[in-house]
């Protein structure tokens, strides 16, 4: 990747305008000047690429060093439609994103592994459900609930990325290549805010596009869907709770299905429709009642989505061993780093009162704060060594 390149994939991952960009450099250079960089039409003298990386928040080595992987084309769901911008900044924030959990597991000397071999191409929608059961018996899930997507996915490989956006975002899928073009690592992104069923159900979707090949003319996306659902809530176990033909469907089946499958309302709904298990006009009608009674966006028996400690947990784990600096971690973990305090001391106006007045102040502040140090403290013992000199 040129220089060019990754000042862009920079500055447009963390949302920044060129406009933005100089005024975040205080005006180092012009925004013609940014435009060149990005162009390959001129490179960035030594003090102005300082001036840059301090502006992006990364290293100047990151913006001249060439990337060891590579990524193939993002695949976007359908319901995504993002400004040309949006989107741009969200495929090279989820891209980055890859890029450095595949780096801390460099320095662990950890080979990435693509969890998802070749598969026979679908040739309809509903062959998916095949690919599903095959890829729940290959990664041993069995036929029961998934109790977590995110142990179970990030167990195989699969990198789950949350997105933090308010714009109308599901979910994208990305692979990541080696020097060879050759897949060694796939990532998942989701939208972060929203409820554990609808999370499971756009992680599954997004490994749907990642692990289902299309035959023309089938759309990728209802093959995707199909797969989510089947992933979820396989078609055995659905005809066991359900049935094999129903015309009539209780509020209280669906929670107990939302509740032990992890599977929304809608998406259970989805699943005895795909399976040809309800009736038709009984299906219409619910979709009928979910706009009128407002399950669309909230349902009933939500729980929070869950969390992904992954990239927390090596990042802890290479700063133990030495690979990373500890001031490092906030690169890694953003709420990690120095102990930083914030002590609500209006330092200038401090300054402004006379010498007794400020101990005074100070006296007070240190005696408000005594049991967070203390606190501080004894975190400090519990990561002590401890063993003999």
């Amino acid at each position: 990747m040129a220089i060019g390149a990754r000042i862009r994939q920079l500055r447009t991952a963390r949302g920044y305008s060129l406009d933005e960009l100089v005024e975040r450099m205080e005006g180092v250079v012009s925004k013609q000047a940014l435009s060149k960089y990005e162009h390959d039409k001129a490179m960035p003298r030594p003090t102005v690429l300082v001036a840059l990386a301090k502006a992006l928040d990364v290293k100047a080595a990151r913006l001249i060093a060439e990337p060891r992987f590579g990524f193939e084309e993002v695949v976007y769901r359908e319901l995504a439609r993002l400004p040309k911008r949006e989107q741009e900044a969200l495929e090279n924030r989820v891209k980055l994103e890859l890029e450095s959990r595949l780096q801390l597991m460099d320095r662990l000397g950890i080979e990435p592994r693509f969890p998802l071999t070749p598969t026979t191409s679908v040739k309809d929608a509903s062959d998916a459900e095949c690919v599903a059961d095959e890829l729940r018996a290959r990664w041993s899930l069995g036929s029961g609930p998934i109790p977590s997507m995110v142990d179970a996915l990030e167990g195989q490989g699969v990198h789950l990325i949350d997105v933090e956006t308010d714009r109308k975002f599901d979910g994208l899928a990305v692979f990541a290549t080696n020097e060879l073009g050759e897949r060694v690592a796939c990532g998942a992104a989701t939208r972060a805010q929203t409820s554990r069923a609808r999370q499971r159900m756009s992680y599954a979707h997004e490994v749907g596009h990642l692990a289902v090949e299309v035959e023309n003319p089938v759309d990728a996306e209802p093959a995707a869907a199909r797969f989510a659902g089947a992933f979820l809530f396989p078609g055995s176990a659905v005809r066991a709770e359900f049935g094999s033909h129903r015309t009539r469907i209780t509020t209280n089946e669906l929670l107990i299905a939302k509740r032990r499958w992890g599977v929304s309302i809608q998406g259970v709904l989805r699943r005895l429709r795909d399976l040809e298990i309800l009736d038709e006009a009984e299906y219409r009608w619910w979709c009928m009642r979910i706009n009128q009674v407002g399950w669309r966006a909230t349902e009933p028996g939500d729980e929070p989505a869950e969390v992904s400690t992954w990239k927390e947990s090596f990042a802890h784990r290479a700063a133990a061993e030495g690979l990373i600096a500890q001031e490092a971690l906030a690169e890694y973990v953003p709420k990690t780093g120095n102990r930083t305090v914030t002590d609500g001391i209006d330092r200038r106006a401090l300054l402004k009162l006379p010498l007794e007045d400020r101990r005074s102040t100070l006296r007070a502040h240190a005696e408000s704060v005594a049991d967070e140090y203390n606190a501080a403290l004894d975190t400090e013992w519990l990561d002590a060594d401890l063993s003999d000199e």
